[in-house]
């Protein structure tokens, strides 16, 4: 089955995709698009007008977390997801946070683009960012760290706070303290270093592309 998948240079959606994709050893070839561009191809796949989407033969699926169950349903090897209800369950917390923190994230980097940011907005994302990443920092403690065999919770957790790092090199956000995790989570930083040198993460590395963040918050 030809396997396509659109998405945007610096998505960490999409790249959670691509690495369960990759990890699985399926093919698949990339269109980058710009969901709010002139011409973009994102409208006509997804009503939602969201990247990242997956087209697989006739079918079509958009949201992440929803092709990535797509992904595991119909590659089950190599699991992503342990089969052992305990360990399955810790997988999806691990997995969660990963993905609330981006997207905490993202409402507090359009926050501080507006001409009037709030300063109680503000420190309410912060604190919500800076507690998630101090709840995976002790989840990683306990669990220990190898690099070697890899799950959905360690996608989405590694894939957030390398797009965190991105965010800030690329200009896309100010240099935001809850952001600069490495060093400051001792097992977080292990983790991450024990999986960001991994095939499948250096090949859908974050590209930068053009974004006026101040543009689009008003």
């Amino acid at each position: 089955m030809a396997l396509k998948l659109i998405n945007a240079g610096p998505s960490p959606f999409g790249r959670k995709v691509a690495i369960a994709l990759l990890e699985k050893g399926l093919e698949f070839d990339v269109q980058m698009d710009a969901p709010w561009a002139v011409g973009s191809v994102t409208p006509h796949h997804n009503p939602l007008e969201q990247l990242p989407i997956l087209i697989a033969g006739d079918e079509t699926l958009f949201d992440s977390s929803y092709i990535l169950e797509w992904i595991e349903a119909r590659n089950p090897a190599p699991p992503l997801i342990p089969a052992d209800p305990d360990a399955r369950l810790a997988t999806r917390k691990r997995q969660m946070l990963g993905e609330r923190l981006m997207e905490i994230a993202q409402v507090l980097i359009m926050e501080m683009h507006r001409l009037k940011p709030s300063p109680d907005w503000i420190d309410r994302q912060t604190r919500k960012i800076n507690g998630g990443l101090a709840a995976l920092d002790q989840l990683y403690g306990q669990r220990g760290i190898s690099g070697e065999a890899i799950d959905l919770g360690d996608i989405a957790v590694a894939t957030t706070l390398l797009v965190f790092e991105h965010a800030v090199t690329a200009g896309y956000s100010p240099d935001i303290d809850a952001l600069l995790w490495r060093g400051r989570f001792v097992a977080l930083t292990k983790f991450v270093e024990s999986v960001e040198h991994r095939p499948s993460f250096v090949a859908t590395r974050p590209q930068a592309m053009a974004l006026d963040l101040a543009a689009t918050v008003g």
